[in-house]
């Protein structure tokens, strides 16, 4: 299958090339995201084509879906993750917007590595929407855990705006105030600090030059995602959300979006709400990407 359904264009010729990421290495609660991006494709059948809002259609555009980068037997997830680098690097070489989707979020920094075609991030941001800072340096052994994905790019250089969170430790935290790069935005403050969003949307107005995206499906409700890994109460609203992908992805215009991913999806039996939520927000996000991008990415709007 392809995404939303739609014919399979040449990666030559695509405006967004997908990258299926079944992979599970590292994770340490619940299992299960190796079969989210198959259940994504799979729902994203099911997303209408036409957006209210943007008055857009996704057939408009043209999609290539890669073939999946599956894990080998006994494989460890730096090998891993290496041939995911490769594979997205290969994809990046046609131009079109490349988005990840897995799969847990140790897959974010090798992602985020094929898109600025550099080992050295400074001058790049991240655009974190996550329940978990992700700050770690190392969990259970491995500095390539998904509880280690931002602490990885921030040590390149790159500076990670991060939204939702709701769970971090101490040192994770500390490092993050230490290091200079990184803005946290909890998920409480919007609740209990009336200016919190203000504050928030101020930020991704003012974000210039490349900015990469990455989501991991926690950041939402539970009642929006109950199959994930580690969720966690508390989080982002559906509308909420999209309102700051809004004001990041339409109404800045000064940006470039270099690479995106979505992460953490796990599927239940006896419910699509977990990978139908993921392929609807891929769509809003390709929506808003096209509406809101910037001169010279072939998508020139107003």
């Amino acid at each position: 299958m392809t995404l939303f359904d739609l014919p399979q264009a040449a990666a030559a010729e695509a405006d967004v090339l997908v990258l299926p990421l079944p992979f599970e290495g590292t994770t340490s609660y619940g299992k299960g995201t190796a079969a989210g991006p198959a259940a994504i494709v799979e729902a994203s059948a099911h997303v209408e084509l036409w957006d209210e809002e943007l008055d857009s259609d996704l057939d408009e555009l043209r999609f290539h879906t890669a073939e999946a980068v599956v894990p080998r037997n006994g494989e460890p997830p730096e090998t891993y993750l290496k041939r995911v680098a490769d594979a997205a690097a290969s994809l990046h070489e046609y131009g079109g917007l490349v988005i990840g989707f897995g799969g847990e979020h140790s897959l974010t920094p090798p992602l985020v590595q094929a898109a600025a075609g550099r080992e050295d991030l400074a001058g790049l941001t991240v655009v974190q929407f996550d329940a978990h800072s992700d700050l770690r340096d190392t969990w259970h052994g491995t500095p390539h855990s998904h509880a280690c994905a931002m602490r990885r790019v921030v040590e390149r250089g790159a500076h990670v705006l991060a939204i939702g969170i709701r769970s971090a430790e101490r040192d994770e935290f500390e490092y993050g105030t230490a290091s200079g790069r990184v803005r946290t935005f909890f998920a409480q403050q919007f609740a209990d600090e009336p200016q919190a969003e203000a504050e928030l949307l101020d930020a991704l107005a003012n974000l210039k030059g490349d900015v990469y995206l990455t989501i991991d499906i926690d950041c939402l409700e539970v009642a929006l995602c109950p199959g994930t890994g580690t969720p966690q109460p508390g989080g982002l609203g559906w509308w909420q959300t999209l309102r700051y992908l809004r004001r990041l992805l339409v109404e800045n215009r000064t940006l470039r979006l270099i690479g995106c991913d979505i992460v953490e999806t796990t599927p239940q039996t006896g419910t699509r709400v977990n990978e139908f939520v993921a392929a609807r927000l891929l769509a809003k996000v390709i929506g808003y990407w096209r509406t809101g991008a910037a001169p010279g990415t072939g998508f020139d709007v107003g």
